[in-house]
């Protein structure tokens, strides 16, 4: 059968679809009653962890098996291509959260875990992050000098083999992309570029290494070890460190936090003064200054700086600067995101202090997101909606009037603290807080998105009530993450889609009988827009629509919603930067 090629744009509104509230085994499917209304559609929090995704992929991860044939059967295949019917579009917001091993972290839960107990618990952090409704995680792929992907600038994390223990026997990155995009999910690869020794005490792998290879870079500062940034061949190194991670995989982002230079730390001193009955402890507290004389007098005295603090913030600057330029000299679409400390200096806005980061950590973020240096700020706005100086809601003001090449700003929320033991927020917190990064938004031609620190209270039963408040209110509808027009704006031509009436129908499960014949999604011919993603989307016959976001190169679509048939298909290109097509609708006959 020849390929049915995209119709017309549609010239009025959609038909409204009869309202139909039966939910599918897997999914709560709803109508629209406008176009441009989004989902109203959600996975249900008690089904099994396959995604929605498995329904529409072959081959997708998910048992779903229909139990009885939907639709025609191999050798019966008729579709017709419809342009009155507008499928439903959805809303743009990137829900991330960020997974990590550290301090009893998400993945892997603990090091010297089998190959397959990796896998399956990533599996199932990432099918619950797709039940949420989240559509980007953040995974730590170097938590200090030390790596999650085989590489041979450093060695095995020892969160994932331990200390010295064997190199598992897959690649853990490669998987995590796979297992990611297979769910419609965006990954970015997150790293601590200067933190040379993990923070919780697990094994300091990197940090070994370094003191073998390089131990000129290496310093201990208090309790920590680091890589000190002021020599421009450990800034290279740590570089290259990034950018061989983005031309050997296939990520959608990189991520960088809050950790450039050390948070401070005291030395604390105690010393017996007076005699007899007047001798007592005298306790004094002093910051530990950073000890990176070495670099200073050969790259920072020696190269015109006179002010110490001054050079620090370059060297970070210049590293950002060129972490930027050189990624985007490999692939272009890849996003790069920095995470820092939601307070860029004390003061700013008026009202609003606390710790000042650009003196303490050296890190002028501000400079960062004016320069363009970024895709994506995700300044940490740890604080309640009703906290002290309503730093919440003045910070996230405050980073958006600092903003002038448009660029993303989603900002870190400090989820972890609805299930903390110690003064937990109420389980409401979080859903205000979305609601109100949506209203500051409104009407603005600004992205919308947040990042959830950190995976662990979706996934885990202290978080049921936050899950819950998630699902039901701002997650009750899917996301697409927002489009990034600054990396390209050209829109990616319609795909085709023809029925494969010549493959086999797919088994059943048991006695039950075969699934229709699937899909196939064909790329527009000659396009010169890279595609990047398919957003499915079908609608049964009783007028209700399912969506689910695919990699492209996910092609064959099986025309189910769970065991009902699909009477449409619509299909629709996301090019790399995120812009959206026209779609391709056919109705199955």
């Amino acid at each position: 059968m020849p390929a049915i090629r995209p119709p017309s744009p549609p010239p009025g509104r959609a038909t409204r679809p009869p309202e139909s509230a039966d939910p599918t085994p897997w999914i709560r499917l709803a109508t629209f009653r406008r176009p441009v209304a989004g989902w109203r559609a959600s996975l249900r929090r008690t089904a099994p962890t396959a995604s929605l995704a498995a329904a529409l992929v072959v081959g997708a991860p998910g048992p779903v098996v229909p139990s009885r044939p939907p639709g025609p059967a191999a050798g019966d295949c008729r579709i017709t291509p419809d342009s009155l019917l507008v499928p439903p579009s959805l809303a743009r917001e990137l829900r991330g959260a960020w997974l990590t091993p550290v301090d009893g972290g998400e993945w892997p839960s603990r090091p010297g875990m089998s190959d397959e107990a990796q896998q399956r618990e990533l599996r199932a952090a990432l099918d619950r992050a797709v039940a949420v409704g989240l559509n980007a995680v953040v995974l730590h792929v170097r938590p200090a000098a030390d790596a999650f992907y085989p590489t041979g600038r450093a060695p095995w994390s020892g969160y994932l083999v331990g200390r010295g223990g064997a190199p598992p026997g897959y690649d853990p990155l490669a998987f995590a992309v796979e297992e990611a995009h297979r769910r419609g999910i965006q990954l970015h690869v997150w790293f601590n570029p200067f933190r040379a020794a993990p923070p919780d005490g697990a094994p300091a792998e990197g940090a070994r290494a370094l003191a073998r290879t390089r131990p000129e870079w290496l310093v201990r500062y208090g309790s920590q070890q680091w890589v000190d940034p002021g020599f421009p061949e450990a800034r290279r190194a740590v570089l290259d460190a990034i950018l061989e991670v983005v031309e050997r995989y296939d990520v959608d982002a990189v991520h960088l936090d809050d950790y450039f230079y050390p948070y401070r730390e005291e030395r604390v001193r105690r010393e017996r003064v007076g005699r007899g009955r007047r001798r007592r402890t005298v306790v004094t507290r002093e910051t530990i200054p950073f000890p990176d004389a070495a670099s200073w007098a050969r790259h920072g005295r020696a190269a015109g700086f006179d002010d110490r603090s001054h050079w620090r913030r370059e060297n970070i600057s210049r590293f950002v600067e060129a972490l930027y330029g050189e990624v985007k000299a490999r692939k272009p679409w890849v996003l790069v995101g920095i995470s820092p400390f939601g307070i860029w200096r004390s003061g700013y806005p008026r009202g609003v202090t606390g710790l000042d980061a650009y003196g303490e950590i050296y890190a002028d973020s501000r400079r960062w997101l004016r320069e363009g240096w970024v895709d994506y700020l995700a300044p940490q706005l740890y604080w309640r909606l009703d906290g002290e100086q309503a730093r919440f809601t003045r910070l996230d003001a405050w980073w958006r009037t600092e903003n002038p090449h448009g660029r993303h700003l989603w900002p870190g929320l400090l989820t972890m603290r609805v299930t903390s033991r110690q003064a937990p927020w109420p389980a409401a917190e979080i859903p205000a807080q979305i609601r109100a990064l949506r209203d500051a938004r409104a009407g603005s031609e600004e992205s919308q998105g947040h990042v959830h620190f950190r995976l662990a209270p979706l996934l885990r039963p202290a978080g049921a009530a936050l899950v819950d408040g998630l699902t039901a209110s701002v997650y009750a509808e899917p996301a697409l993450p927002p489009a990034s027009p600054w990396l390209g704006a050209a829109r990616p031509a319609p795909p085709a889609i023809q029925w494969q009436c010549a493959v086999a129908p797919l088994p059943g499960a048991g006695d039950a009988p075969p699934a229709a014949p699937p899909l196939e999604i064909l790329p527009a011919t000659g396009d010169t827009v890279s595609v990047r993603w398919w957003l499915v989307q079908l609608q049964d016959r009783a007028g209700r629509w399912a969506s689910a976001v695919r990699p492209v190169g996910d092609r064959l679509v099986r025309p189910v919603i769970g065991d009902s048939a699909a009477a449409v298909v619509s299909v629709t290109a996301v090019s790399a930067s995120g812009v959206v097509g026209l779609p391709t609708l056919v109705r199955l006959d």
